[in-house]
Order: structure tokens, then C-alpha cells, then sequence
């Protein structure tokens, strides 16, 4: 079965911070789509610019290069590059210098497959039929322990350098290793980018369940927002979250959305109707005429 792109929803959430240090951004071509999150690190500098430096570079980078992207890999690979060089050369720019930084992750959608890239702990889930099928591992410290079986899963969430990420964009002059995935998507499948404002405070099951309720993909969204930020209070991160649920297409339309055929009818009968109505004056005008003669 053919699929596409279908319902899309975002939030962003102040919180319980003085700023929103969180940034997001969806762009496409109406075949090929880019989603973006990025969380600025607030223990440096102006970290919400370089979350803004990442989307601006994702804007930039995907209507610059031509579609479809013939190596998604790549593509994704020199995005984040090119945005970690962005975030240092404004830090430079600066007086005195600075050294901003950002969590990254972006997935590019296109043949019915999802291919991502991330840094830091912002997260990636490609969730089908109520269960997690694929998710991104944070490049954390306490990630790390976890991996290396030193502290549990559960010890993991309330460790004191939980908020500690061992890669990010900006921050050096090196690039930072950038982590790949890719998964062909099916039908019903959702696509979620979230920062860790929404990830830490509720639970996978939590999300799973309200993403796949009988709510529009919009307030689903909303819902899980607003739990993270409840759950979380009074000390509730900015919580940010995009989510993207694949549709079948119409075989009827060779691949044209149900909508697009649905306007399509529309305006045929419209000029059907049109027509009818100018044979209609042309007939009555003739009959005129001939009975004046």
C-alpha cells in the first residue's frame, strides 16, 4: 500500500522557565518532508538562539537542495554539520564570545521510509499499533551508566547529572558524531520529535496510549503537553513535541490525497454547472430571437 504524509501536530511549552528555550519545525515539498527539534542547553549562553540556528538551518538546507534527496544519510549528516558550524560562527560573533548550544534531532520522510540523525537527548519514537517500534538513545551521561550497568533504568531518572548530554551542536570547533536511523513506514504510523520536558516527566505507556486515542492527532498533542507540564510542576522544562501520522493514498487518484480528490470533484461539478448554465442562456437567447423574427 502507498502512503503519505498525513495528520501533523506541534506543541511548545514554556513551562515553569522564564523562556522557551525549545524551537521546531516541519517544511516540505508535498512529497518529501523534514522535521526538526532542537533544545538550547541552558547552562550556556543564549541557548534558545542556537535551537533557532538549527531550524533556520533546516529551512535553508532542505529548499536549497533538490528533491527527492538522493542520499538521506548524507543529507542528514551535513545538515546538523552545517548547523553546529552556524551556532559556533554566531558564538564568535559575538562580544565577548560565547559558546551557545543545542540538543538536535531531524527526520526526513520520503518513499515511505524515515530516516533521522540526532545529538544530545531530544528524542525521536516511531510508534505503530500502540507500541514503540523504534526510538533514538540520548548521548547522555547517565544514558551511558545505564548502557554500562552501572545505575538502573529507574535510578536513571532521578540521577543529579541526568540533564548531562555528551554531544550537541555548537560548543566546539569539531563537529560532533552524529547518530542514523532509518525505518519503512506503514500506514497509521506516527513520527514523534520531543525534548526531554516531555519524555522526562510522563511515561511511554502515557504517550502511547494518548496518541493512539480517538482524539485528533492536534489535541493528542496538546493533551500530552499539558500532562508533562502538570506532572512536572513547579519545576516543569520547556516541553516541546511535533508528531506526524502516515495515511494511506487514494488508488483511485494514481496517489492523490483523498482531499485534493474531494476538491477535485467539487470543482468539476462546479464547471459542469457553469456550462449547463451558459447553454441554458445561449438556448433562451436563440428561442428570443426566433420569435421576434
Amino acid at each position: 500500500m502507498s502512503i503519505q504524509p498525513g495528520e501533523f501536530a506541534s506543541s511548545s511549552l514554556i513551562g515553569d522557565r522564564k523562556i522557551n528555550q525549545d524551537r521546531c519545525i516541519r517544511v516540505d515539498d508535498g512529497n518529501v518532508v523534514l522535521l526538526g527539534l532542537g533544545d538550547g542547553m541552558g547552562g550556556h549562553p543564549r541557548g534558545e538562539t542556537a535551537a533557532q540556528v538549527l531550524i533556520d538551518t533546516c529551512q535553508n538546507y532542505f529548499n536549497r537542495t533538490p528533491h527527492p534527496i538522493l542520499n538521506p544519510s548524507s543529507f542528514l549528516t551535513r545538515l546538523l554539520h552545517k548547523a553546529h558550524e552556524n551556532i559556533v560562527a554566531f558564538g564568535y560573533e559575538q562580544r565577548p564570545a560565547i559558546d551557545p548550544r543545542t540538543t538536535a534531532v531531524a527526520c526526513l520522510i520520503q518513499k515511505n521510509v524515515a530516516h533521522w540523525a540526532h545529538a544530545g537527548d531530544s528524542r525521536l519514537y516511531l510508534l505503530r499499533e500502540r507500541r514503540i517500534l523504534a526510538k533514538t538513545i540520548d548521548h547522555s551521561y547517565v544514558e551511558r551508566l545505564k548502557q554500562q550497568g552501572v545505575i538502573t533504568a529507574r535510578q536513571q531518572k532521578n540521577h543529579p547529572q541526568r540533564n548531562y548530554v555528551t554531544r550537541c551542536l555548537g560548543g566546539a570547533l569539531v563537529s560532533p558524531e552524529i547518530t542514523l536511523g532509518k525505518h519503512k513506514l506503514e500506514a497509521g504510523d506516527i513520527l514523534l520529535l520531543c525534548s526531554d520536558g516531555l519524555w522526562g516527566s510522563i511515561s511511554e505507556s502515557e504517550m502511547l496510549t494518548t496518541l493512539f486515542s480517538r482524539l485528533p492527532l492536534s489535541e493528542a498533542v496538546r493533551t500530552l503537553s499539558e500532562q508533562a507540564a502538570h506532572k512536572a510542576f513547579p519545576d516543569s522544562d520547556n516541553i516541546t513535541l511535533i508528531a506526524l501520522r502516515m495515511q494511506p493514498l487514494d488508488e483511485e487518484t494514481d496517489g492523490e490525497p483523498r482531499n485534493n480528490k474531494q476538491e477535485r470533484a467539487e470543482e468539476g461539478n462546479l464547471a459542469q454547472a457553469i456550462a449547463d448554465l451558459q447553454n441554458a442562456i445561449s438556448n433562451f437567447e436563440t428561442e428570443t430571437r426566433q420569435d421576434k423574427e
